[in-house]
C-alpha cells in the first residue's frame, strides 16, 4: 500500500472531442448530478440548446433546441429539470413529455437533485423540496438563517433519510472568503449556522448498534487554516 494515491483519476471523456464548446465549459452553462450525466446549455447563433451526455454513451450526445437559465439532469434516469426565470418544469427526455411546470413567487438562486426523485431548491428567503411524484407543489421546509444573508450559494445537500439538510454559501469579508452553512432537522424544526465550506453526510454502523448513524463531516478555512 506504501506510496499509493488515496484517489485514483482516470480521463474518460474531453468535452470538445464531442461537440462542446470550451467556452461553455463552466459552471454557469454546465451541470454534474452524478457519474451518469452531463449537462450543458449552449447557444448557437440566436438558437438556444440543451446538450445531454450520457456517461455510459458520451459519444452520442441528446441535443435539444431549449431556452433555460438553468437545466440539471436527474442523478439516475432521463429526466430533466428546466429553470427560466420563475418557470420550473420536469421533462422526461425518453418519452418527450412534460411531467410538472411550477411558477415560482421567488427567484430560485440554486437547486440541485437531492434524490431521484426530490430537487432542493434554495430562494433567498427560503428552501424548498419539490417531488417528481404526483401534482405536489415545491414544500417549504425551512427559512434560511440571517447569518446567509448576503450569501452566494454554493451548495445544498441532504442525508439519505432527507431528514438533515445543509445550504452552503460563501461571502467575502476582510479580505477572505468566509465560508456559512446553515444545518436543520425535520425532527427538531431547529437550525444550527456553522462556519465552514464543505460539508457531507453519511451512513455508519456503530459496533453494537441495530441501525446505522448518520455522521455529518465538514471542512472550514479560517484565518489559522484549515481544519
Amino acid at each position: 500500500m506504501a506510496g499509493q494515491l488515496p484517489i485514483k483519476f482516470q480521463e474518460h471523456l474531453q468535452l470538445q472531442n464531442v461537440g462542446i464548446n470550451v467556452t461553455n465549459i463552466g459552471f454557469s452553462s454546465l451541470t454534474m448530478e452524478s457519474d451518469k450525466f452531463i449537462c450543458v446549455r449552449e447557444k448557437v447563433n440566436d438558437t438556444a440548446f440543451v446538450i445531454i451526455i450520457d456517461m455510459a454513451d458520451p459519444n452520442n450526445p441528446i441535443k435539444r433546441p431549449i431556452t433555460a437559465d438553468s437545466a440539471i439532469m436527474n442523478p439516475a434516469s432521463k429526466v430533466i429539470a428546466l429553470k427560466a426565470g420563475k418557470t420550473l418544469q420536469i421533462f422526461n427526455i425518453e418519452l418527450r413529455s412534460r411531467m410538472k411546470t411550477f411558477n415560482m413567487t421567488e427567484d430560485c438562486i440554486f437547486w440541485k437533485w437531492v434524490s431521484v426523485n426530490t430537487i432542493g431548491i434554495v430562494t433567498e428567503t427560503s428552501v424548498y423540496h419539490w417531488t417528481t411524484e404526483g401534482d405536489s407543489q415545491p414544500l417549504k421546509m425551512f427559512d434560511r438563517h440571517p447569518t446567509l444573508q448576503g450569501c452566494q450559494i454554493i451548495n445544498y445537500r441532504t442525508d439519505d433519510s432527507l431528514q438533515w439538510l445543509l445550504v452552503n454559501g460563501i461571502q467575502a469579508q476582510e479580505g477572505r472568503v468566509v465560508g456559512r452553512m446553515q444545518l436543520y432537522s425535520i425532527e427538531r424544526k431547529v437550525s444550527q449556522p456553522i462556519e465552514g465550506h464543505a460539508a457531507a453526510f453519511t451512513q455508519f454502523k456503530l459496533e453494537g448498534n441495530k441501525k446505522s448513524s448518520t455522521l455529518f463531516s465538514f471542512a472550514v478555512r479560517g484565518q489559522q487554516g484549515g481544519k
